[in-house]
């Protein structure tokens, strides 16, 4: 009976986790706060006519330090309420959609703060927005930039130890009380058509186990990559609009991969460089700088 009972359990646990739509805190960093992926990693690539998937995984933090310019120059203090994220990322296909943990909030008229579908996480919690849907065949290759609209809100500003500044407080923040509009503008997909295989969110991961050195390159550099497994890869260069410049076979190693890469032939710009067998994805981006 027992083992029954924990058999159900773990079911039932599996069957939670299946229905989630993405798990807050499955990749983080040790930042007081951050949005995954950066600015470096940025969202994985489009394949037209294939499937896709970003998950954003979010942290907001739980206090914060602002520096300001006032008659005094001070380091103030803040708390964090919370973070408040727009769920209608702009620039977004309307084939792709979000969905959240926690769910996202419906517009709520009357307040332009509130009037728009949003999340809202509070001050020291996790949380994560999925972005997903299926690229149609009349999608064109090439990049499309995003914007993520958030608003910080900050309470109990002061500038401890200097009684001076702090009296100034009130005047500058009412309240003691901040509400700080932030548009994210570095995300974009990269939109590609065949050869090309898709990447999903455990991406991020890998990332940490491919680098390119010199980044940037002038006339040549070197993809280091751990691998787990002993497998055939094609290694692609593609550039910022999706067309392919250079492809090779390769034979992936258990443990630390070195492969030269020639650049001074490219032109002086950004390049994805993608390595994949069609089951295991590594991406990054390389920059070019003759």
């Amino acid at each position: 009976m027992k083992k029954l009972f924990l058999t159900t359990l773990a079911l039932s646990a599996f069957q939670f986790l299946q229905a989630q739509v993405c798990v807050p805190g499955t990749i983080t960093s040790p930042n007081n706060a951050y949005i995954l992926p950066d600015s470096a990693t940025n969202f994985s690539w489009g394949c037209i006519g294939q499937t896709y998937e970003q998950i954003l995984y979010i942290k907001a933090a739980k206090d914060t330090t602002i520096a300001v310019t006032t008659p005094i120059a001070a380091t103030l203090t803040a708390n964090i309420d919370s973070f408040v994220v727009d769920a209608n990322i702009g620039g977004l296909p309307a084939y792709l959609t979000t969905a959240s943990v926690p769910a996202v909030l419906p517009a709520s008229g009357g307040n332009p703060k509130t009037n728009y579908s949003r999340l809202v996480i509070p001050g020291d919690s996790l949380a994560c927005v999925k972005v997903s849907g299926t690229i149609p065949m009349s999608q064109s290759a090439g990049n499309i930039p995003l914007t993520v609209n958030l608003r910080v809100y900050t309470s109990n500003i002061q500038c401890p130890g200097n009684a001076v500044v702090d009296a100034l407080i009130p005047t500058l923040y009412p309240g003691r009380k901040t509400d700080t509009v932030t548009a994210i503008k570095y995300y974009s997909i990269m939109m590609q058509s065949a050869p090309c295989w898709p990447a999903s969110v455990t991406d991020l991961g890998r990332n940490e186990r491919l680098n390119i050195v010199p980044n940037p390159a002038d006339a040549n550099t070197t993809v280091i990559l751990n691998s787990s497994t002993r497998e055939q890869v094609k290694l692609i260069l593609s550039d910022m609009l999706g067309r392919v410049i250079y492809h090779e076979g390769l034979v992936l190693q258990v443990g630390k991969n070195i492969i030269p890469l020639r650049t001074s032939g490219l032109q002086p710009g950004l390049y994805q460089l993608t390595i994949s067998s069609g089951i295991t994805h590594y991406q990054g981006k390389l920059e070019v700088s003759h």
